[in-house]
Protein backbone atom coordinates (compact mmCIF):
# COMPACT_ATOMS: atom_id res chain seq x y z
CA UNK A 1 0.00 0.00 0.00
CA UNK A 2 2.98 2.33 0.40
CA UNK A 3 3.17 2.79 -3.38
CA UNK A 4 -0.42 4.04 -3.37
CA UNK A 5 0.08 6.34 -0.40
CA UNK A 6 3.06 7.97 -2.11
CA UNK A 7 0.97 8.87 -5.17
CA UNK A 8 -0.67 12.27 -5.43
CA UNK A 9 -4.31 11.58 -4.63
CA UNK A 10 -6.86 13.44 -6.78
CA UNK A 11 -9.12 15.85 -4.95
CA UNK A 12 -12.78 14.90 -4.80
CA UNK A 13 -15.46 16.46 -2.64
CA UNK A 14 -16.56 13.05 -1.42
CA UNK A 15 -13.26 11.19 -1.52
CA UNK A 16 -11.90 8.64 -3.95
CA UNK A 17 -11.34 4.93 -4.52
CA UNK A 18 -8.44 3.26 -6.32
CA UNK A 19 -8.65 0.20 -8.59
CA UNK A 20 -6.00 -1.95 -10.24
CA UNK A 21 -5.64 -2.78 -13.94
CA UNK A 22 -8.22 -5.56 -13.59
CA UNK A 23 -10.88 -3.26 -12.15
CA UNK A 24 -10.75 -4.40 -8.52
CA UNK A 25 -10.68 -1.97 -5.60
CA UNK A 26 -7.29 -1.77 -3.85
CA UNK A 27 -7.79 1.36 -1.72
CA UNK A 28 -10.44 3.86 -0.59
CA UNK A 29 -10.07 7.22 1.12
CA UNK A 30 -11.55 7.78 4.61
CA UNK A 31 -13.82 10.52 3.19
CA UNK A 32 -15.28 8.12 0.63
CA UNK A 33 -15.95 5.45 3.25
CA UNK A 34 -17.48 7.97 5.66
CA UNK A 35 -19.76 9.72 3.15
CA UNK A 36 -21.07 6.51 1.57
CA UNK A 37 -21.07 4.37 4.74
CA UNK A 38 -18.56 1.82 3.52
CA UNK A 39 -16.11 -0.16 5.61
CA UNK A 40 -12.74 0.07 3.86
CA UNK A 41 -11.75 -3.56 4.41
CA UNK A 42 -15.03 -4.73 2.86
CA UNK A 43 -14.33 -2.70 -0.28
CA UNK A 44 -10.89 -4.14 -0.93
CA UNK A 45 -10.84 -6.73 -3.69
CA UNK A 46 -14.39 -6.25 -4.99
CA UNK A 47 -15.26 -5.20 -8.53
CA UNK A 48 -15.63 -1.49 -9.33
CA UNK A 49 -19.07 -2.17 -10.83
CA UNK A 50 -20.24 -3.38 -7.41
CA UNK A 51 -19.39 0.03 -5.94
CA UNK A 52 -20.24 2.47 -8.74
CA UNK A 53 -23.26 1.55 -10.85
CA UNK A 54 -22.92 2.41 -14.50
CA UNK A 55 -19.15 1.90 -14.72
CA UNK A 56 -17.14 -0.82 -16.36
CA UNK A 57 -14.36 -2.47 -14.42
CA UNK A 58 -12.17 -2.31 -17.53
CA UNK A 59 -12.61 1.44 -18.05
CA UNK A 60 -9.23 2.96 -18.86
CA UNK A 61 -9.00 6.77 -18.82
CA UNK A 62 -6.92 8.79 -21.27
CA UNK A 63 -3.22 9.04 -20.47
CA UNK A 64 -2.89 12.80 -21.12
CA UNK A 65 -6.06 14.16 -19.53
CA UNK A 66 -8.54 13.28 -16.87
CA UNK A 67 -11.89 11.87 -17.87
CA UNK A 68 -15.27 12.53 -16.30
CA UNK A 69 -17.95 9.85 -16.21
CA UNK A 70 -21.33 9.52 -14.55
CA UNK A 71 -22.20 6.89 -11.97
CA UNK A 72 -24.47 6.05 -9.04
CA UNK A 73 -23.17 5.18 -5.58
CA UNK A 74 -25.79 4.00 -3.10
CA UNK A 75 -28.54 5.95 -4.91
CA UNK A 76 -26.37 9.11 -5.09
CA UNK A 77 -25.92 10.38 -8.67
CA UNK A 78 -22.32 11.58 -9.04
CA UNK A 79 -19.87 12.97 -11.52
CA UNK A 80 -16.69 10.95 -11.18
CA UNK A 81 -13.26 12.15 -12.25
CA UNK A 82 -11.11 9.26 -13.50
CA UNK A 83 -7.34 9.65 -13.42
CA UNK A 84 -4.49 7.21 -14.05
CA UNK A 85 -1.35 7.26 -11.96
CA UNK A 86 1.23 4.57 -12.68
CA UNK A 87 -0.66 1.26 -12.66
CA UNK A 88 -3.55 2.55 -10.56
CA UNK A 89 -6.79 4.28 -11.55
CA UNK A 90 -8.35 6.84 -9.19
CA UNK A 91 -12.12 7.45 -9.16
CA UNK A 92 -12.61 10.83 -7.47
CA UNK A 93 -16.22 11.58 -6.51
CA UNK A 94 -17.71 14.97 -7.41
CA UNK A 95 -21.25 16.09 -6.61
CA UNK A 96 -21.31 19.64 -7.98
CA UNK A 97 -21.00 20.42 -11.68
CA UNK A 98 -19.02 23.63 -10.97
CA UNK A 99 -16.12 21.50 -9.73
CA UNK A 100 -15.65 20.17 -13.27
CA UNK A 101 -13.58 22.27 -15.67
CA UNK A 102 -14.63 22.95 -19.26
CA UNK A 103 -12.36 20.32 -20.76
CA UNK A 104 -13.68 17.64 -18.42
CA UNK A 105 -17.30 18.57 -19.12
CA UNK A 106 -16.70 18.45 -22.87
CA UNK A 107 -14.98 15.09 -22.44
CA UNK A 108 -17.98 13.81 -20.52
CA UNK A 109 -20.44 14.96 -23.21
CA UNK A 110 -18.30 13.45 -25.97
CA UNK A 111 -18.29 10.14 -24.09
CA UNK A 112 -22.08 10.17 -23.96
CA UNK A 113 -22.38 11.00 -27.66
CA UNK A 114 -19.85 8.30 -28.57
CA UNK A 115 -21.77 5.75 -26.53
CA UNK A 116 -25.04 6.69 -28.23
CA UNK A 117 -23.43 6.46 -31.66
CA UNK A 118 -21.90 3.06 -30.93
CA UNK A 119 -25.25 1.70 -29.75
CA UNK A 120 -26.96 3.11 -32.81
CA UNK A 121 -24.39 1.91 -35.33
CA UNK A 122 -23.33 -1.46 -33.91
CA UNK A 123 -25.82 -3.26 -36.20
CA UNK A 124 -25.36 -6.64 -34.59
CA UNK A 125 -21.59 -6.93 -34.14
CA UNK A 126 -20.79 -7.07 -30.45
CA UNK A 127 -17.10 -7.99 -30.40
CA UNK A 128 -13.81 -6.41 -31.41
CA UNK A 129 -10.22 -7.62 -31.34
CA UNK A 130 -9.97 -6.22 -27.80
CA UNK A 131 -12.47 -8.89 -26.75
CA UNK A 132 -10.28 -11.72 -28.07
CA UNK A 133 -8.36 -12.82 -24.99
CA UNK A 134 -4.93 -14.30 -25.63
CA UNK A 135 -1.37 -13.06 -25.95
CA UNK A 136 0.38 -16.30 -26.90
CA UNK A 137 2.68 -16.00 -29.94
CA UNK A 138 0.32 -18.10 -32.05
CA UNK A 139 -2.74 -16.07 -31.05
CA UNK A 140 -0.98 -12.75 -31.63
CA UNK A 141 0.02 -13.94 -35.08
CA UNK A 142 -3.56 -14.91 -35.94
CA UNK A 143 -4.97 -11.62 -34.61
CA UNK A 144 -2.42 -9.61 -36.60
CA UNK A 145 -3.30 -11.49 -39.80
CA UNK A 146 -7.03 -11.11 -39.10
CA UNK A 147 -6.59 -7.37 -38.57
CA UNK A 148 -4.88 -7.06 -41.94
CA UNK A 149 -7.65 -9.03 -43.62
CA UNK A 150 -10.27 -6.91 -41.88
CA UNK A 151 -9.46 -3.76 -43.82
CA UNK A 152 -10.22 -5.42 -47.16
CA UNK A 153 -13.54 -6.51 -48.68
CA UNK A 154 -12.38 -10.00 -49.65
CA UNK A 155 -14.19 -13.17 -48.65
CA UNK A 156 -12.79 -14.87 -45.53
CA UNK A 157 -12.97 -18.55 -44.54
CA UNK A 158 -12.51 -19.16 -40.81
CA UNK A 159 -11.52 -22.72 -39.92
CA UNK A 160 -10.90 -24.37 -36.59
CA UNK A 161 -12.42 -26.67 -34.02
CA UNK A 162 -15.78 -26.00 -32.41
CA UNK A 163 -15.60 -23.48 -29.59
CA UNK A 164 -12.44 -21.67 -30.69
CA UNK A 165 -14.22 -18.35 -31.27
CA UNK A 166 -14.72 -18.19 -35.01
CA UNK A 167 -17.76 -15.90 -34.81
CA UNK A 168 -15.90 -13.60 -32.45
CA UNK A 169 -13.17 -13.26 -35.08
CA UNK A 170 -15.81 -12.68 -37.77
CA UNK A 171 -17.34 -9.81 -35.82
CA UNK A 172 -13.93 -8.33 -35.05
CA UNK A 173 -13.02 -8.40 -38.75
CA UNK A 174 -16.31 -6.71 -39.60
CA UNK A 175 -15.59 -4.06 -36.96
CA UNK A 176 -12.34 -3.12 -38.70
CA UNK A 177 -13.80 -2.93 -42.18
CA UNK A 178 -15.37 0.02 -43.98
CA UNK A 179 -18.71 -1.77 -43.43
CA UNK A 180 -18.54 -1.52 -39.63
CA UNK A 181 -21.46 0.92 -39.43
CA UNK A 182 -23.66 -1.41 -41.47
CA UNK A 183 -25.31 -4.74 -40.54
CA UNK A 184 -23.47 -7.85 -39.39
CA UNK A 185 -25.88 -10.70 -40.11
CA UNK A 186 -25.03 -14.18 -38.80
CA UNK A 187 -26.56 -17.38 -40.17
CA UNK A 188 -25.97 -20.82 -38.65
CA UNK A 189 -26.27 -23.12 -41.65
CA UNK A 190 -26.57 -26.20 -39.41
CA UNK A 191 -29.49 -24.78 -37.41
CA UNK A 192 -31.89 -24.11 -40.30
CA UNK A 193 -33.79 -27.11 -41.73
CA UNK A 194 -33.03 -27.79 -45.41
CA UNK A 195 -36.60 -27.08 -46.49
CA UNK A 196 -36.54 -23.62 -44.89
CA UNK A 197 -33.00 -22.62 -45.76
CA UNK A 198 -33.66 -20.92 -49.09
CA UNK A 199 -36.61 -18.89 -47.82
CA UNK A 200 -34.65 -17.76 -44.73
CA UNK A 201 -31.39 -16.89 -46.46
CA UNK A 202 -32.55 -15.81 -49.93
CA UNK A 203 -36.02 -14.55 -48.98
CA UNK A 204 -39.29 -15.17 -50.77
CA UNK A 205 -41.96 -13.35 -52.73
CA UNK A 206 -45.66 -13.16 -51.87
CA UNK A 207 -47.41 -16.47 -52.49
CA UNK A 208 -44.15 -18.36 -53.02
CA UNK A 209 -45.46 -21.25 -50.90
CA UNK A 210 -48.28 -22.14 -48.55
CA UNK A 211 -48.09 -20.02 -45.42
CA UNK A 212 -45.87 -17.35 -46.96
CA UNK A 213 -46.46 -13.77 -45.86
CA UNK A 214 -48.61 -11.75 -48.25
CA UNK A 215 -45.93 -9.10 -48.66
CA UNK A 216 -43.07 -11.59 -48.97
CA UNK A 217 -39.95 -11.47 -46.83
CA UNK A 218 -36.35 -10.38 -47.40
CA UNK A 219 -33.72 -13.01 -46.66
CA UNK A 220 -30.57 -12.73 -44.59
CA UNK A 221 -28.57 -11.77 -47.68
CA UNK A 222 -30.74 -8.71 -48.34
CA UNK A 223 -30.65 -7.78 -44.64
CA UNK A 224 -26.85 -7.74 -44.81
CA UNK A 225 -26.81 -5.21 -47.68
CA UNK A 226 -23.78 -2.88 -47.37
CA UNK A 227 -22.60 -4.97 -44.42
CA UNK A 228 -21.26 -8.45 -43.67
CA UNK A 229 -22.99 -11.81 -44.03
CA UNK A 230 -21.50 -14.44 -41.71
CA UNK A 231 -22.30 -18.03 -42.67
CA UNK A 232 -21.37 -20.27 -39.76
CA UNK A 233 -21.05 -24.04 -40.31
CA UNK A 234 -20.87 -23.47 -44.07
CA UNK A 235 -20.11 -27.18 -44.52
CA UNK A 236 -23.76 -27.91 -43.66
CA UNK A 237 -25.12 -25.73 -46.45
CA UNK A 238 -27.62 -27.77 -48.53
CA UNK A 239 -26.13 -28.73 -51.90
CA UNK A 240 -28.90 -26.99 -53.87
CA UNK A 241 -28.42 -23.79 -51.89
CA UNK A 242 -24.69 -23.91 -52.60
CA UNK A 243 -25.41 -23.14 -56.27
CA UNK A 244 -27.54 -20.12 -55.38
CA UNK A 245 -24.90 -18.83 -52.98
CA UNK A 246 -22.30 -19.17 -55.72
CA UNK A 247 -24.39 -16.91 -57.94
CA UNK A 248 -24.60 -14.33 -55.16
CA UNK A 249 -20.82 -14.37 -54.88
CA UNK A 250 -20.27 -14.14 -58.62
CA UNK A 251 -22.97 -11.68 -59.64
CA UNK A 252 -23.59 -9.84 -56.34
CA UNK A 253 -27.31 -10.27 -56.79
CA UNK A 254 -29.95 -12.36 -55.06
CA UNK A 255 -33.21 -13.85 -56.33
CA UNK A 256 -35.96 -14.50 -53.84
CA UNK A 257 -37.76 -17.82 -53.72
CA UNK A 258 -40.70 -17.60 -56.13
CA UNK A 259 -39.35 -14.40 -57.65
CA UNK A 260 -38.81 -13.56 -61.30
CA UNK A 261 -36.14 -10.89 -60.93
CA UNK A 262 -32.88 -10.32 -59.09
CA UNK A 263 -31.86 -7.64 -56.63
CA UNK A 264 -28.33 -6.26 -56.43
CA UNK A 265 -26.63 -6.63 -53.04
CA UNK A 266 -23.38 -5.23 -51.75
CA UNK A 267 -22.14 -7.61 -49.07
CA UNK A 268 -18.95 -9.09 -47.72
CA UNK A 269 -19.13 -12.78 -46.94
CA UNK A 270 -17.30 -14.43 -44.04
CA UNK A 271 -17.76 -18.16 -43.57
CA UNK A 272 -16.72 -20.59 -40.85
CA UNK A 273 -16.44 -24.34 -40.48
CA UNK A 274 -14.92 -26.94 -38.19
CA UNK A 275 -14.77 -29.52 -41.00
CA UNK A 276 -12.33 -30.08 -43.86
CA UNK A 277 -14.01 -28.51 -46.90
CA UNK A 278 -11.37 -29.94 -49.24
CA UNK A 279 -12.29 -33.44 -48.11
CA UNK A 280 -16.00 -32.67 -48.57
CA UNK A 281 -15.24 -31.49 -52.11
CA UNK A 282 -13.48 -34.79 -52.83
CA UNK A 283 -16.46 -36.69 -51.43
CA UNK A 284 -18.83 -34.73 -53.68
CA UNK A 285 -20.64 -33.12 -50.73
CA UNK A 286 -19.47 -29.58 -51.36
CA UNK A 287 -19.23 -27.76 -54.69
CA UNK A 288 -15.67 -27.25 -55.86
CA UNK A 289 -16.47 -23.97 -57.62
CA UNK A 290 -18.05 -22.58 -54.44
CA UNK A 291 -15.08 -23.75 -52.38
CA UNK A 292 -12.65 -21.75 -54.48
CA UNK A 293 -14.90 -18.69 -54.23
CA UNK A 294 -14.82 -18.96 -50.44
CA UNK A 295 -11.16 -19.92 -50.21
CA UNK A 296 -9.74 -16.42 -50.77
CA UNK A 297 -8.36 -15.86 -47.27
CA UNK A 298 -8.29 -18.81 -44.87
CA UNK A 299 -7.78 -17.98 -41.22
CA UNK A 300 -7.09 -21.02 -39.03
CA UNK A 301 -8.16 -20.32 -35.44
CA UNK A 302 -5.95 -22.36 -33.07
CA UNK A 303 -7.40 -24.75 -30.53
CA UNK A 304 -6.99 -23.99 -26.84
CA UNK A 305 -4.49 -26.83 -26.38
CA UNK A 306 -2.31 -25.18 -29.05
CA UNK A 307 -2.07 -22.01 -26.93
CA UNK A 308 -1.88 -23.26 -23.37
CA UNK A 309 -0.38 -19.98 -22.13
CA UNK A 310 -3.78 -18.35 -22.80
CA UNK A 311 -5.75 -20.78 -20.63
CA UNK A 312 -5.22 -19.06 -17.27
CA UNK A 313 -5.76 -15.50 -18.62
CA UNK A 314 -9.02 -16.72 -20.17
CA UNK A 315 -10.04 -18.39 -16.91
CA UNK A 316 -9.50 -15.19 -14.93
CA UNK A 317 -11.31 -13.20 -17.63
CA UNK A 318 -14.38 -15.42 -17.23
CA UNK A 319 -14.09 -15.18 -13.44
CA UNK A 320 -14.16 -11.38 -13.66
CA UNK A 321 -17.20 -11.48 -15.95
CA UNK A 322 -19.07 -13.85 -13.67
CA UNK A 323 -18.14 -11.89 -10.55
CA UNK A 324 -20.26 -9.05 -11.91
CA UNK A 325 -23.02 -11.30 -13.22
CA UNK A 326 -23.33 -13.41 -10.06
CA UNK A 327 -22.29 -10.65 -7.61
CA UNK A 328 -19.33 -12.65 -6.32
CA UNK A 329 -15.81 -11.81 -5.24
CA UNK A 330 -13.71 -14.70 -6.58
CA UNK A 331 -10.10 -13.69 -7.19
CA UNK A 332 -7.99 -16.83 -7.12
CA UNK A 333 -7.43 -20.30 -8.56
CA UNK A 334 -5.45 -22.74 -6.42
CA UNK A 335 -2.10 -23.92 -7.89
CA UNK A 336 -3.53 -27.44 -8.20
CA UNK A 337 -6.50 -26.23 -10.22
CA UNK A 338 -4.27 -24.04 -12.38
CA UNK A 339 -2.07 -27.03 -13.15
CA UNK A 340 -5.11 -29.13 -14.05
CA UNK A 341 -6.55 -26.41 -16.28
CA UNK A 342 -3.31 -26.16 -18.25
CA UNK A 343 -2.85 -29.93 -18.58
CA UNK A 344 -6.44 -30.69 -19.66
CA UNK A 345 -6.90 -31.00 -23.44
CA UNK A 346 -10.15 -28.95 -23.72
CA UNK A 347 -11.85 -30.67 -26.69
CA UNK A 348 -14.59 -28.02 -26.51
CA UNK A 349 -11.97 -25.25 -26.47
CA UNK A 350 -12.83 -21.77 -25.12
CA UNK A 351 -16.55 -22.54 -24.97
CA UNK A 352 -15.86 -25.53 -22.73
CA UNK A 353 -13.49 -23.54 -20.52
CA UNK A 354 -16.10 -20.82 -20.03
CA UNK A 355 -18.76 -23.38 -19.10
CA UNK A 356 -16.32 -25.04 -16.70
CA UNK A 357 -15.53 -21.77 -14.91
CA UNK A 358 -19.22 -20.83 -14.74
CA UNK A 359 -20.00 -24.18 -13.18
CA UNK A 360 -17.34 -23.57 -10.54
CA UNK A 361 -18.55 -20.03 -9.86
CA UNK A 362 -22.02 -21.31 -9.09
CA UNK A 363 -20.79 -23.62 -6.33
CA UNK A 364 -17.75 -21.73 -5.02
CA UNK A 365 -17.41 -20.87 -1.34
CA UNK A 366 -15.17 -17.92 -0.59
CA UNK A 367 -12.85 -16.14 -3.00
CA UNK A 368 -10.98 -19.14 -4.45
CA UNK A 369 -11.83 -21.88 -6.96
CA UNK A 370 -10.24 -25.14 -5.85
CA UNK A 371 -9.56 -28.56 -7.34
CA UNK A 372 -10.51 -30.69 -4.37
CA UNK A 373 -13.12 -28.46 -2.71
CA UNK A 374 -15.89 -29.11 -5.25
CA UNK A 375 -17.13 -31.58 -7.84
CA UNK A 376 -15.60 -29.46 -10.62
CA UNK A 377 -13.26 -32.12 -11.90
CA UNK A 378 -15.18 -35.32 -11.20
CA UNK A 379 -17.23 -35.27 -14.41
CA UNK A 380 -14.18 -34.51 -16.51
CA UNK A 381 -12.20 -37.34 -14.94
CA UNK A 382 -15.11 -39.63 -15.75
CA UNK A 383 -14.82 -38.69 -19.41
CA UNK A 384 -11.28 -40.08 -19.47
CA UNK A 385 -12.19 -43.39 -17.92
CA UNK A 386 -12.40 -46.42 -20.19
CA UNK A 387 -15.81 -47.87 -20.86
CA UNK A 388 -16.57 -50.93 -18.78
CA UNK A 389 -15.84 -53.85 -21.12
CA UNK A 390 -18.42 -56.00 -19.34
CA UNK A 391 -21.16 -53.78 -20.76
CA UNK A 392 -20.04 -54.40 -24.35
CA UNK A 393 -20.85 -57.74 -25.96
CA UNK A 394 -18.41 -59.29 -28.41
CA UNK A 395 -19.43 -58.03 -31.88
CA UNK A 396 -20.12 -60.37 -34.74
CA UNK A 397 -19.35 -57.79 -37.44
CA UNK A 398 -17.46 -54.54 -38.00
CA UNK A 399 -20.77 -52.68 -38.34
CA UNK A 400 -21.91 -53.92 -34.94
CA UNK A 401 -18.56 -52.95 -33.40
CA UNK A 402 -18.87 -49.41 -34.77
CA UNK A 403 -22.48 -49.17 -33.57
CA UNK A 404 -21.60 -50.29 -30.05
CA UNK A 405 -18.66 -47.89 -29.92
CA UNK A 406 -20.91 -45.00 -31.00
CA UNK A 407 -23.58 -45.96 -28.46
CA UNK A 408 -21.01 -46.12 -25.65
CA UNK A 409 -19.47 -42.77 -26.65
CA UNK A 410 -22.85 -41.04 -26.88
CA UNK A 411 -24.01 -42.42 -23.52
CA UNK A 412 -20.77 -41.30 -21.87
CA UNK A 413 -20.99 -37.81 -23.41
CA UNK A 414 -24.60 -37.42 -22.29
CA UNK A 415 -23.63 -38.58 -18.80
CA UNK A 416 -20.74 -36.13 -18.56
CA UNK A 417 -22.90 -33.27 -19.85
CA UNK A 418 -25.80 -34.10 -17.50
CA UNK A 419 -28.04 -34.71 -20.49
CA UNK A 420 -27.19 -31.45 -22.25
CA UNK A 421 -27.17 -32.53 -25.90
CA UNK A 422 -25.47 -29.40 -27.17
CA UNK A 423 -22.63 -29.96 -24.71
CA UNK A 424 -22.53 -33.67 -25.56
CA UNK A 425 -22.17 -32.85 -29.27
CA UNK A 426 -19.24 -30.59 -28.44
CA UNK A 427 -17.55 -33.35 -26.42
CA UNK A 428 -18.03 -35.78 -29.32
CA UNK A 429 -16.89 -33.12 -31.81
CA UNK A 430 -19.93 -33.68 -34.05
CA UNK A 431 -22.80 -31.45 -35.10
CA UNK A 432 -25.86 -31.30 -32.88
CA UNK A 433 -28.02 -32.47 -35.80
CA UNK A 434 -25.78 -35.55 -36.18
CA UNK A 435 -26.14 -36.32 -32.48
CA UNK A 436 -29.94 -36.14 -32.72
CA UNK A 437 -29.90 -38.51 -35.73
CA UNK A 438 -27.71 -41.03 -33.91
CA UNK A 439 -29.84 -40.85 -30.76
CA UNK A 440 -32.90 -41.60 -32.89
CA UNK A 441 -31.05 -44.30 -34.83
CA UNK A 442 -30.00 -46.16 -31.70
CA UNK A 443 -33.21 -45.31 -29.83
CA UNK A 444 -31.32 -43.81 -26.91
CA UNK A 445 -33.06 -41.87 -24.14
Amino acid sequence: MESIKNLQSPVGQWGYIVVDENGFVIDASPDFCRHFSFIRTELLGISLAQVIEGTSKNLTPPTEHQQVIFGVIKDHSCFIRVDRQDNHIFYSIILRQEEINIYELNSFMKTIEKSKFQKKSSKGNRYSFEDIIGESPLMNQIKELAARIGTSNSTVLLTGESGTGKELFAQAIHGLSSRKNHPFVAVNCAAIPDELFESEVFGYEAGAFSGAKKEGKPGKIELAHNGTLFLDEISELPYQAQGKLLRVLQEREVERLGGTGSKNVDIRIITATNRDLKMLVQEGKFRQDLFYRLYVFELKIPSLRQRKSDILPLAYHFINELNEKLVLNVSYLTPELQEWLVSYQWPGNVRELKAFIERGMNIVEGDTLTLEGSFLISAYEAADQKTDLEEITIPISLEEAVSQAEIAAIKQALKVSDGDRTRAAQILNIHLASLYRKIAKYKLK
